[in-house]
């Protein structure tokens, strides 16, 4: 299910295993302001352009980088990226 909507005035009636952002905010950001929208054992899935090593130095620990998956796109090129997270809270 796609729901267009600022994630902060989002309420849903069930959490979703997995939340998918793009060009949304720093990850820090972007994770805090999801996180009520994600199941326990969900996970949340970011689109960033170049490897945000930064952002990620920067990352609050309660967020577990899983996986980083670097992605091709055709007739563009430049860097893009997947990162993969979990609150860890939730999932201990």
């Amino acid at each position: 299910k796609i729901i267009h909507s600022r994630v902060e005035d989002y309420q849903p009636e069930q959490r979703y295993d997995g939340v998918i952002s793009r060009a949304f905010a720093e990850l820090n950001t972007g994770l805090q302001r999801s996180q009520h929208v994600c199941a326990p054992e969900g996970f949340f899935w970011c689109m960033k352009g170049q490897y945000p090593q930064a952002e990620i130095e920067r990352l609050n620990p309660e967020f577990h980088l899983c996986e980083v998956i670097p992605l091709s796109v055709p007739l563009l090129d430049e860097q893009r990226h997947l990162l993969c997270f979990q609150h860890i809270s939730q999932h201990e």
